[in-house]
């Protein structure tokens, strides 16, 4: 399963979902940097953040129909072309994150809207507009550290879904209200998220990957691993889900669709020595690429049929 392993300019850092493609490229946080790998070419390259300003978290996102990479900064939000890796404009921190946060991740996108999490619990809503943006709310719902944010559509249906440190999943609608509170686990991390066709999938500190649907009820649990999963990611090509943890094993699930309530390992793969902490499929869902703290390799994946 395993076709290729292509040298990093450095080993990326222990963050849950630290891998993200766009363009041609993977994309992800070393220490306070953001590096880059193309999958084709294997050239490496950095983007060089403005005034050097530490970063936490990236991820390529759909911004009104244009492909950016947003990178969360200590101080704000950067906007990135990826191809180019130019910097096309950049938005500060509310005034009280500005001041508590330390640490941002957890990036997703819909419409013109870009959300970035917190670790004081809130998620700042940026509205790009052309070639500028600005902070248009705050949302404060969540009252621990933001793991991860997602969005996307589920059944033609816009939905966007939080988690935190302490294990509460909320689920939002295009207007940025509240829809439902998912089942909270006592001592159980939500770590990270993804959109399937008919579900929301959250990967947990247990090694627990839960399903919820559109009400926030569970739907279905999977003992999918025996340490904590750091990263989930979907194809609907192939309507697979794909998870890594720190028990180094890469899995591919089958999941819930309209028409078959059916879920299944399809694969997996064992990378020894090897702490994973992001995943990604290619656009084509072809392929995935997983990246492992401290291991300056990418691993390319053949996603399996």
């Amino acid at each position: 399963m395993l076709s290729d392993e292509v040298p990093l300019k450095a080993s990326p850092s222990l963050l849950y979902q630290n891998l993200t493609y766009g363009e041609g490229k993977f994309v992800y946080a070393h220490k306070t940097e953001i590096h880059s790998v193309n999958a084709s070419t294997k050239e490496t390259s950095s983007f060089q953040l403005k005034e050097k300003t530490p970063a936490y978290n990236a991820r390529v996102c759909d911004v009104g129909g244009k492909k950016m990479l947003v990178i969360a900064c200590h101080g704000g939000t950067q906007f990135w072309d990826v191809g180019r890796e130019k910097l096309l404009f950049s938005v500060p921190l509310s005034e009280e994150d500005a001041r508590d946060s330390f640490l941002s991740r957890g990036i997703a996108s819909f419409g013109n809207f870009v959300l970035v999490g917190h670790s004081t619990g809130s998620i700042s809503v940026i509205e790009v507009k052309g070639e500028s943006a600005s902070l248009s709310k705050v949302l404060k719902e969540h009252k621990e550290m933001i793991t991860d944010v997602c969005a996307g559509q589920i059944a033609g249906r816009t939905v966007v879904v939080s988690a935190d440190v302490a294990g509460e999943v909320l689920l939002w609608d295009e207007s940025l209200n509240v829809t439902a509170r998912c089942e909270k686990f006592p001592g159980d991390t939500a770590t990270c998220l993804a959109l399937t066709s008919c579900h929301f999938a959250c990967g947990y500190g247990s090694g627990k990957i839960r399903l919820f649907d559109l009400a926030g009820k569970k739907k279905v649990e999977i003992a999918a691993h025996c340490r904590w999963i750091n990263g989930l990611d979907f194809s609907s090509s192939s309507n697979t889900l794909a998870s890594v943890s720190e028990d180094m094993l890469v899995q591919f699930w089958k999941v819930p669709t309209a028409d078959s309530s059916q879920v299944a390992l399809k694969a997996h793969k064992l990378i020894k020595d090897c702490l994973l902490c992001g995943v990604k499929f290619t656009d084509d869902g072809t392929r995935v690429g997983c990246t492992a703290y401290d291991t300056e390799r990418l691993f390319l994946l053949q996603v399996p049929c």
